[in-house]
């Protein structure tokens, strides 16, 4: 046996490249054992449990994946597994490799249990849904600017969409979308992925914007929580209707003081355009030619009739000769980007005190130029006990992240505007041309993909401090206060346009413009818990306030007329655009919740939370949010004994009613004033309103049932859950058009219901489990249905200029002209109207029924492996059902005429002359193409999101005073099984596919 893991070993190091080369074999007197100790009856892992050698003093602790390793054992050794709330546990060592120790309750109706320094509601008296991300996804070290880009495929009901950019936060939903999105302000369309539809953040406690992901470090993250249901919900108030996301950080655990280095490197190669292969020279020369482009080189290379016999011989040269030229533009324009991530921490803690520092560096190269990120954290808690009855806590963290991009042109939207046929050598590019008053285009493709960039920098400094206080037996006093400071700077510089200055034009100057944004956020926490214990019966009570209180202020200014030589910020000057803001907002909410449990069997749970908020008009502030929940423990019933190889059979319902706030700015609610434009009334300055407020705006309402089961079996071996639920939203908001003659076109209004519902199974099991070997697996699937069940009034709402709300249809549904095809008579495009007749596109309606852009279906699917020292895991992420717009393939069908370049084959599917049954319409139509069912196409998708492979040297190296040291090799995006035609089905713009990634990467503990 040990020769067989030897040649394994070796196998992982080749494969690795790393050479480390053969090493001897495990002396026979002594072994390594590891494992993972976990609850009984949960599965959870468990952190800080003691792992001690019986009648000694030598001992290890789980660390924060629940995971031990113990090294100089003999196969008489017994190991002892203890944890405060469990009962002690003893294991014989023999021939075993591999030991997982699942440890029973003391007392099975806990409600509250100290994780990690702080505590955490027990799941067991838990009556409502809440999902669990696997700590896995961030001990495995998987790089990432902002640690939502790890949370696809981990919970069902939880939906995650990355952009791909580096640093860029995903758009994450819980159960579907819950509202029909607010307008940005001064934006014309509507905003989808906003924060009407966003969960509520919780970072240690306190409540975060997805803004500040980016300054988060990942690796310091040990816990997620995904709260879905009405009921678990309800302690959040005013912010929980979109389901809440708890996020806990590392704090020391009792033990001597451990070290940890991290570094890995990240390569991630050239990228192709996923379903989108590019027109070659020969083809677009001869699109040129038949199109008569006038601007393309096939058209200007195209003999005339009155061309002599040199000008035709030239002519044909030239054009066999860029015939031979075919530059692949992506590799041209693109880098092979690098990720570089170096982690450092250290923790422990004796006695009454505990410790945790670390500090984390993250660069990331973007696959242009122009584009990366970089962070920069570091976090640091202490906890005390004063004495037997009084704690105190404390925790601070300074982040520091930078994204930068390419403005207004996106580097791959060159790729479509630089032709085969030229090389990056040439003087004059085709299709360079400047858009008259406008700053479009660059004489020199390189020179426009460095001289417009926008760099956005985020600072974020949080400080907080909690004590707890046992003042009797069963009452509890907890309390938390903090500030957290965000300052963001947002700079997006032009620099001077040769051709449009050339031109005569302003915009020809450059163009400087900062934004600064700050806010200072203060919050405090009090409450009591009490607990008793009467035989079979166990009641608890919480309750207690919570106020936050935020203090934002912005300034901003744009100015024209700076020099390419020098700091653009010294381009500012007297005509330079200036705006300037500063809100205050404040939320003070009470709170109380109860729990009854008999015997273990029988679990009643209610919550009440009553919410005021100074954004809404004052006769609208506060309002009450409530759940109630129940449990059945169906295996502790007697008649349920013939089951036994059920370890847990337990049914929860829950129903709650709580609010959604997101996205509803101060200014919408409430009159506010400025002086931020220039206007002027006789010589004074004009007092303008800044929105047009609504005096009778409130809160959405959302209420949710829901009913599922938990079950586990053959000692948790297999266990999961499945749940269904309903989710009604009413007083939905949305922007509405009125009558331009208030001075303002849209008013924000409380107009429809919708309604989600759906049906979620998250399953686990321990697949095979020997002395050496174990096979874990983890499948989560959700379905939801989404749809608007009431509009108020009226039965359809058009927002902007693709929003469209019908009642009956998903609130993201696809709003499109609904393509017939092509006339082979003329080549002019057709389309249906609403009963199904042929209409030219001039007149044809947009409609809905062609899908939503929202996957009814999403899951994952992850597999771990371990082998004695060796670990491999692998995750799928998985959509079904929705529908993407080919917004590649829409422009370059409508940009062809102006020289940009189409997909491989076009030429082949236009329409050319009478008689033709082409795909698509001669070309004079081409702009008549756009938004319609054509390029609405399915997205489902099957993703191989990652394979990581670790492996443990310690025991090989047997280094002195080195407890881990781990090789890592993983790659990221591996394949991706999909129907659409497009870039990726994640990507709804123009850019490139998910990033391959391949990675390397040490990790050493002492």
């Amino acid at each position: 046996m040990n020769a067989i893991k030897t040649k394994i070993s070796l196998v992982v190091l080749v494969v690795s490249v790393l050479g480390f080369g053969s090493f001897p074999l495990k002396a026979q007197e002594s072994r390594t054992v590891q494992g993972i100790v976990t609850d009984a009856q949960t599965g959870e892992s468990l952190i800080g449990v003691t792992v001690i050698l019986k009648n000694t003093s030598s001992g290890v602790i789980t660390n924060y994946e629940g995971h031990y390793s113990f090294g100089g054992l003999v196969p008489e050794s017994v190991l002892q597994f203890s944890y405060i709330g469990y009962e002690k546990q003893e294991v014989k060592v023999g021939e075993k490799a591999i030991i997982d120790v699942q440890l029973e309750p003391v007392s099975h109706d806990l409600e509250a249990v100290v994780v990690f320094g702080e505590n955490r509601k027990d799941v067991r008296s838990i009556t409502g849904s809440v999902g669990k991300i696997d700590t896995k996804v961030f001990s495995a070290g998987t790089p990432a600017g902002s640690f939502d880009q790890l949370l696809q495929g981990q919970v069902a009901g939880l939906a995650i969409q990355s952009s791909g950019e580096p640093g860029e936060k995903a758009t994450i939903r819980i159960r579907g979308n819950n509202s029909l999105g607010i307008r940005a302000k001064d934006d014309a369309e509507l905003v989808s992925a906003n924060r009407a539809n966003e969960p509520l953040y919780i970072l240690n406690g306190t409540p975060i914007s997805s803004d500040v992901f980016n300054t988060i470090n990942p690796d310091d993250i040990v816990d997620i929580r995904v709260l879905k249901d009405g009921l678990s919900t309800v302690e959040y108030g005013t912010r929980g209707a979109n389901g809440v996301i708890e996020i806990k950080t590392k704090r020391g655990i009792v033990g001597q003081t451990t070290y940890n280095v991290r570094y890995q490197h990240t390569v991630k190669p050239i990228s192709g355009l996923g379903g989108i292969s590019l027109m070659q020279s020969p083809e677009k020369l001869a699109l040129e030619r038949e199109l008569e482009i006038v601007t393309g080189l096939g058209f200007i290379y195209t003999p005339q009739p009155d061309d002599s016999e040199e000008e035709i011989y030239i002519k044909n040269k030239r054009y066999r000769q860029l015939e031979s030229v075919n530059t692949n533009w992506l590799k041209e324009l693109s880098r092979v980007a690098q990720v570089k991530d170096l982690q450092v921490s250290m923790s422990g803690g004796a006695n009454d005190t505990r410790y945790y520092l670390s500090t984390s560096y993250y660069d990331e190269q973007g696959g242009y130029e122009t584009s990366g990120a970089n962070r920069f954290t570091t976090r640091f808690n202490l906890d005390h006990n004063l004495n037997e009855d009084v704690s105190i806590g404390f925790d601070s963290s300074v982040g520091r992240s930078q994204r930068s991009k390419s403005n207004n042109t996106s580097p791959a939207s060159l790729i479509y505007t630089l032709q085969p046929y030229e090389t990056a050598s040439d003087e004059d590019f085709i299709a360079r041309n400047p858009l008259e008053n406008s700053i479009q285009y660059f004489e020199d493709p390189f020179e426009e993909l460095n001289s417009r960039t926008t760099d956005l920098t985020t600072w974020r400094l949080d400080l907080n401090t909690n004590l707890s206080w046992v003042i009797a037996t069963g009452l509890n006093l907890n309390a938390r206060a903090g500030i957290t400071y965000n300052d963001g700077e947002n700079n997006i510089i032009t620099l001077p346009n040769r051709m449009v200055a050339e031109a005569g034009l302003v915009k020809g100057e450059g163009v400087f413009s900062k934004n600064e944004s700050k806010a200072l956020t203060s919050r405090g926490n009090i409450s009591l818990d009490y607990s008793k214990h009467m035989g079979n019966h166990s009641l608890s009570f919480n309750g207690g306030t919570e106020y936050i209180h935020t203090r934002s202020w912005g300034f901003g200014f744009t100015s024209r007329g700076i020099s390419e030589k020098v700091d653009p910020e010294i381009g500012a000057n007297p005509q330079a655009t200036i705006s300037t803001s500063k809100y205050y907002d404040a939320l003070l909410g009470f709170y109380m919740r109860g729990n009854y449990n008999f015997n273990s069997k029988y679990n009643v749970t209610g919550s009440f939370r009553y919410d005021g908020s100074s954004i809404l008009p004052e006769d609208k502030r506060f309002v009450p949010a409530w759940g109630v929940g129940a449990a059945w423990n169906v295996q502790k019933e007697d008649w349920f004994e013939p089951f036994y190889f059920f370890d847990q059979f337990k049914l929860r319902a829950s129903y709650g009613v709580n609010y959604n706030s997101g996205g509803i700015r101060q200014t919408l609610g409430l009159p506010f004033y400025d002086f931020t434009n220039s206007d002027t009334y006789r010589g004074e300055r004009v007092v303008n309103l800044l929105e047009f407020w609504n005096s009778d705006l409130k809160f959405e309402r959302a209420r949710q049932w829901s009913l599922a089961l938990d079950f586990g079996l053959f000692s948790h071996r297999i266990y999961g859950t499945i749940e269904g639920y309903v989710k009604n939203t009413d007083d939905l908001l949305a922007a509405v058009d009125i009558p331009v003659s208030n001075g303002y076109s849209t008013l924000l209004r409380n107009i429809g219901q919708l309604r989600n519902r759906g049906i979620e199974v998250q399953l686990s099991a321990v697949a095979v489990r020997t002395d050496d070997f174990r096979w874990t697996t983890s499948l989560n699937f959700a379905y939801n249905d989404n749809e608007i069940t009431d509009l108020y009034l009226q039965d359809e709402i058009k927002v902007g200029s693709e929003g469209y709300f019908k009642v009956g249809e998903p609130t993201n549904s696809a709003y499109v002209k609904h393509w017939a095809g092509v006339n082979p008579v003329n080549g002019m495009p057709l389309y249906y109207d609403e009963n199904g007749n042929i209409v030219a596109g001039g007149v044809a309606p947009q409609m809905t029924g062609f899908g939503t852009y929202t996957h009814p279906v999403t899951g994952g699917l992850t597999h771990i492996f371990n082998y004695d020292d060796l670990e491999v895991s692998t995750l799928f992420t998985y959509a079904w059902g929705g529908v993407n717009y080919n917004n590649l393939k829409a422009r370059m069908i409508r940009n062809v005429k102006n020289g940009e370049v189409p997909y491989d084959g076009f030429m082949s599917d236009i329409w050319l002359k009478p008689g033709d049954e082409k795909p698509l319409p001669n070309p004079k139509f081409f702009s008549d193409t756009s938004v319609n069912s054509l390029f609405v196409e399915n997205a489902s998708y099957i993703r191989w999101k990652n394979i990581i492979v670790r492996y443990n040297l310690s025991e090989k190296l047997k280094l002195k005073g080195i407890s881990a040291l781990k090789i890592t090799a993983q790659a990221n995006n591996l394949l991706t099984i999909t129907g659409y035609d497009g870039i990726d089905p994640e990507i709804t713009g123009i850019g490139q596919p998910l990033p391959r990634s391949f990675t390397m990467g040490l990790d050493v503990t002492f």
